[in-house]
């Protein structure tokens, strides 16, 4: 009986050393198509002053806490995936979050993916060429522009064509993977609670 407890105990002991080591050993060396940025006027001049990657997380966090207040708003939940696309490739290679915690960033990476299945993004697709699909279409979608929104969401990495596309951004489904990936990165952001973006109005 005791030989049995000692090798059970041995066996959980390994465990969580696999487990702790397969954490710390999070693989940041991403392909450099599955990185991009934000561009610099994103979001117009609506957060001018404010650090991009909170612009961003705020865009995120909130559109896939609140997907129900997302609905008819494609230039805003366009903004809001471009925003994640952008923040789960920055997070997993950026030396800036170098102190993040190995299963926030692996969310966010899991996220993205789930939420390109659900626009029909192609999962080879280059990150730049996504979000600048997205910003630009959400620019052109507030210009009262739809022949530039089509053009926008018009390249390959859009496997749906632009205008599926464009009525998935106005009734985008809710994705809790990606509720769930926001929430944790945006706690990282504020470690003290200085923002509650699930809670924003």
């Amino acid at each position: 009986m005791v030989e049995v407890m000692k090798r059970r105990i041995i066996i959980i002991a390994a465990l969580v050393l696999t487990s702790c080591a397969g954490m710390q050993g999070f693989n940041s060396d991403l392909p450099a198509r599955e990185v991009g940025s934000l561009p610099t006027d994103a979001f117009g001049d609506s957060v001018v002053g404010e650090d991009p990657v909170i612009a961003a997380m705020n865009a995120a966090t909130y559109a896939f806490a609140h997907p129900g207040a997302m609905q008819g708003e494609p230039a805003d939940m366009a903004l809001a995936i471009a925003s994640l696309e952008a923040m789960a490739g920055q997070f997993a290679t950026g030396g800036r979050w170098t102190g993040m915690d190995s299963l926030a960033k692996m969310q966010m990476l899991d996220a993205r993916a789930k939420v390109r299945v659900v626009l029909g993004v192609a999962p080879d697709a280059d990150c730049q060429d996504v979000i600048d699909g997205l910003v630009g279409a959400a620019q052109a979608i507030k210009c009262n522009d739809p022949a530039g929104a089509r053009l926008a969401l018009g390249g390959a990495e859009f496997t749906k064509g632009p205008d599926t596309t464009l009525r998935l951004l106005a009734h985008f489904p809710p994705v809790p993977a990606a509720n769930v990936a926001t929430q944790t990165a945006s706690r990282y952001l504020y470690p003290m609670g200085g923002s509650d973006f699930g809670n924003m109005m």
